[in-house]
């Protein structure tokens, strides 16, 4: 007597019945739960939540995004047909889902690394302002680096330095350092001081609250990029390569850094703050309204410390963004280096005290928008990217990347 005539085993062939009929009803039952979903969207779905919303997001925007009128004087966005195509669709929408998608459409838009959509934060009030008399808090310690926000964040270098004949490393983190012949490489991966968790853990003290903590940890930092530039020098490097591949960008610590790799002095404009001296609504209906800004800005000035003084090259690529960008073009517009790479991310300048944010209350959203901008020295908002003055190849091979820098860095000699 067979196995299965006896009770025993069950033969392959009912056994892929019953897996069938096993994936049959998880299919239904996972069918079932969508469409209840959907059915829940559709019965819940406030349409003039969304649509209340979408016109607190426009009044933020007209006076808090700084590159508005960038975008529809540089980039041609019409912003009444983006208006009237956004309200239609929210108008037209029946479902969370479709009112989501259409908010997003109109946000990516604009193609602004800092303007952003995301879940709301659920952040609470403020609390209540003191009167002049009341005597000030003093600052509460932070009871670690990780409490204060301290993170080791992953570095995102994109060039093959190691693999140059002769490569031989001269320093390690928080900034990697090494030397190919007479050519030296320093990578910072990051211009945030939040991001360096090792360096705030050998500073961090009992006592300290978040500006102490910061401005030690920048002093540490600065100390260990003069180590490295020194090391560097000592072991015979000529020029220099500063390597911001990956670089997302950062604080105001990146003001502090630049000096280091020059003795020039190096001026470019101020960035630009919103400031409206009107209603910039009726910009939504395509009429002229006065400039997001205010005055005209000033000049900005950094003393070089001459940490370094030779030949410099600054490579960048798409990676590279905000106050990264803001490292580039210290040295573009004052012809001190030779930017190397591709075209910058386009961030730009972010959030001054935080930035421009509006909560969207009704529909559990906000939004994040830059509310200051920074222009070239030719006009140019860096919301467009920075070019560089030599073009490499990336995306190619890492022999092809190496021999394309090689021969950018030979025809720069003197």
């Amino acid at each position: 007597m067979s196995e299965t005539q006896g009770g025993g085993a069950t033969s392959p062939k009912e056994s892929r019945k019953r897996g069938r009929k096993v994936f049959r009803r998880i299919g239904i039952g996972l069918l079932s739960i969508v469409l209840g979903l959907l059915g829940w969207d559709v019965v819940t779905f406030d349409r003039g939540a969304w649509q209340r919303d979408f016109e607190v997001l426009e009044v933020a925007m007209a006076k808090e995004y700084a590159n508005l009128d960038w975008m529809v004087e540089h980039r041609g966005v019409d912003l009444t047909k983006l208006d009237r195509d956004t309200r239609a669709s929210l108008g037209g929408a029946f479902t969370r889902v479709q009112a989501f998608l259409a908010l997003r459409r109109f946000v990516r838009t604009f193609q602004d690394p800092h303007f952003k959509l995301t879940r709301g934060a659920g952040r609470p009030s403020a609390p209540p302002l003191q009167s002049a008399a009341a005597p000030e808090t003093p600052p509460t310690p932070v009871a670690s680096c990780t409490a204060a926000g301290y993170e080791a964040r992953p570095v995102d270098f994109r060039f093959p330095f190691k693999k140059m004949p002769g490569f031989t490393a001269v320093h390690e983190a928080p900034f990697s350092a090494g030397v190919a012949g007479e050519l030296g490489v320093i990578q910072i991966a990051h211009f945030g001081e939040d991001r360096y968790l090792a360096t705030c853990e050998a500073v961090f003290a009992a006592g300290m609250d978040e500006d102490a903590l910061r401005l030690a940890v920048r002093a540490k930092l600065q100390e260990a990029l003069q180590r490295a530039i020194g090391a560097l020098r000592d072991r015979g490097a000529k020029r220099l390569v500063v390597d911001l591949t990956g670089n997302g960008g950062g604080t105001e610590w990146v003001s502090e850094a630049v000096p280091l790799f020059t003795g020039s002095t190096l001026r470019r404009s101020e960035a630009r703050i919103v400031s409206p001296s009107c209603d910039r609504t009726p910009i939504w209906k395509g009429e002229k309204v006065c400039s997001i800004f205010g005055e005209p800005p000033g000049m900005a000035t950094l003393e070089g410390k001459g940490a370094w003084k030779g030949p410099l090259f600054v490579l960048a690529d798409r990676g590279t963004g905000s106050a990264s960008e803001d490292f580039v073009a210290w040295f573009k517009d004052n012809h001190v280096a030779t930017i190397l790479g591709v075209r910058t991310a386009g961030a730009g300048c972010g959030y001054v005290n935080g930035g421009g944010r509006v909560e969207l209350r009704e529909i559990g959203f906000e939004v994040r928008m830059p509310n200051c901008a920074r222009f070239l020295a030719d006009g140019t908002n860096e919301v467009e990217g920075i070019a560089p003055d030599v073009a490499l190849p990336l995306d190619k091979s890492d022999e092809e990347k190496i021999t394309a820098l090689t021969a950018a860095i030979a025809a720069t000699r003197d």
